[in-house]
């Protein structure tokens, strides 16, 4: 029996098509091989296979890099200064700024900072991050009211978009997400959404594992059983629809309510006229393959030349031995220098290791990686080595600003989320000044205004626990601190025991006011 495809099924096989022509597959399986140190795979060659894994060294400095260690969110609406009702505005503001508290307090909560990295990194390999959010209708929140917005990540493979040439989410006609999960799920989830047992029938198994981020996504367990699903986001008006399928069946149909697709990304390096970036991995798998193979041929070359070789006249000595002191019997008369010789070792070409380190160095230095951005300079100016470090990463600044941007559309979906799904009585959690507190919002309200958030990172780099130490004994030599303030303030690790300290220094001064 012939079964007709989807229409989002059809749509998958075209972002599939055009990911091929690019090699992206390919590039993305290759270069997490390479980050994971599986830098020899399909090699024939006789060479030892030494790994010196530099894309790694430089690729984790690259991400933390970039990766936000304060970040602060602040929601505006730009509808706000044509607002001319006080009152509304009023409550526009307070509700921007519960907002902007409630998704820093997510950010904490959700473990963000954890995501944020893996996203960096899966830039970094694939050339682009990937953050999808759902409403999660099981989430308990200490109210009455169950739900809560969860935010996952996605490769890049699993992701499509209508327009490849337009790198821009919110426009697009429709996105696709794909996934995996087993047949029995995806049958359930389809009974419960009222589906017919007939075209239940028709959710069935599959291999389609083409689009994987990496070698060990090809493979399942035996007898799994799983089937590839397709969620596809387009818009009818001003709403945005979510259809859940398979190859040959339509799971469930659902109007969101929401007015954005619920999918931020970024690009690494933004690739002209492409909906993909393009990843510093790439560039450095040449070099890669150069230090691992000159290494190799130097391992070689020592292996076979190391140590000298005799060579014997074995009609005049028949048996050659090593043992120590023992006699070696020599036929016929002549000299025995004659029937003997020793090759000596073979020297490696002048300079040959220098060029290696050379080339690591310089790979080092045009990545941004330098020996100071690294931590390996020696500090003898620390001030000097402050000022480098911070301009070794003046190349990134392009890439932080991609990942702000992100991160700024990601909080317009939470906020669109919350809006859509929060009924009047929801309070928002955020953390005050000594506790965790809570607030009511008008979502109804905010709903109709044109909200939009920027993002800021704090750059605390030059903030480290040295530095910090420095300028609280300066306070203390000051003045300015007790003691007791300045061990509170100390950073972690500083001192041992540091509450036992204080309650002894506490104990002192009660004895002496007594």
């Amino acid at each position: 029996m012939n079964i007709s495809t989807t229409k989002a099924w059809q749509q998958y096989e075209a972002g599939k098509e055009y990911n091929r022509r690019i090699g992206l597959y390919e590039t993305m399986r290759r270069n997490e091989r390479f980050y994971r140190g599986d830098q020899w795979k399909g090699s024939t060659s006789e060479l030892p296979h030494p790994v010196f894994n530099l894309t790694r060294r430089i690729t984790d400095y690259l991400v933390c890099a970039v990766a936000p260690q304060n970040l602060s969110i602040t929601y505006t609406d730009d509808k706000l200064p044509f607002l001319e009702n006080a009152q509304v505005k009023n409550a526009v503001l307070e509700g921007l700024s519960l907002l902007g508290k409630n998704a820093s307090y997510r950010w904490k909560q959700n473990k963000m900072n954890t995501q944020a990295y893996q996203a960096l990194l899966d830039a970094a390999i694939s050339g682009d991050g990937v953050f999808y959010c759902w409403w999660d209708g099981s989430v308990k929140n200490g109210q009455p009211f169950l739900g809560d917005i969860r935010t996952d990540l996605i490769d890049t493979a699993n992701f499509f978009v209508a327009d490849v040439n337009r790198a821009d989410v919110q426009s697009q006609d429709y996105i696709l997400l794909s996934g995996r999960a087993t047949v029995e799920s995806l049958r359930q989830e389809a009974r419960n959404a009222g589906m017919k047992e007939a075209d239940v029938e028709k959710i069935v198994g599959d291999s389609n594992f083409e689009p994987a981020f990496g070698d060990y996504s090809n493979t399942e367990l035996p007898g799994s059983d799983k089937a590839t699903y397709l969620i596809c986001f387009y818009r009818e008006g001003n709403e945005v629809i979510f259809e859940k399928s398979t190859r040959n069946a339509l799971i469930r149909r659902v109007n969101t309510g929401l007015k954005y697709y619920p999918v931020a990304y970024f690009n690494w390096y933004r690739t002209k006229n492409s909906f993909h970036g393009s990843s510093p991995v790439s560039d450095l798998i040449a070099n890669q393959k150069y230090i691992n193979t000159a290494y190799a041929m130097a391992m070689k070359h020592m292996s076979d030349t190391a140590f000298s070789k005799i060579i014997y006249d074995k009609s005049r000595i028949p048996e050659w031995t090593n043992e120590v002191g023992e006699a070696i019997a020599a036929v016929g008369g002549g000299s025995v220098s004659d029937a003997v010789s020793v090759v000596g070792v073979g020297d490696m070409q002048e300079g040959y290791l220098d060029l290696i380190t050379n080339v690591i160095e310089t790979t080092k230095d045009m990545m941004g990686a330098t020996e100071s951005a690294l931590g390996d300079e020696k500090a003898q100016n620390t001030s000097a080595i402050l000022a480098l470090q911070k301009t070794s990463q003046l190349s990134l600044a392009q890439v932080r600003s991609n990942f702000c941007q992100c991160i700024g559309e990601l909080a317009v979906i939470w906020a669109d989320m919350l809006c859509a799904y929060c009924p009047r009585e929801r309070l928002l959690a955020f953390d005050g000044k000594e506790e965790l507190q809570a607030a009511s919002l008008n979502y109804a309200l905010l709903r109709e205004e044109l909200l939009r958030s920027s993002v800021e990172i704090e750059d605390v780099g030059q903030y480290t626990p040295s530095y910090t130490v420095t300028v609280l004994n300066k306070l203390l030599d000051s003045g300015q601190l007790t003691t007791e303030e300045y061990l509170r303030l100390l950073p972690a690790g500083t001192v041992m025991d540091r509450e036992r300290l204080i309650h002894t220094i506490q104990q002192k001064g009660a004895l002496k006011n007594e």
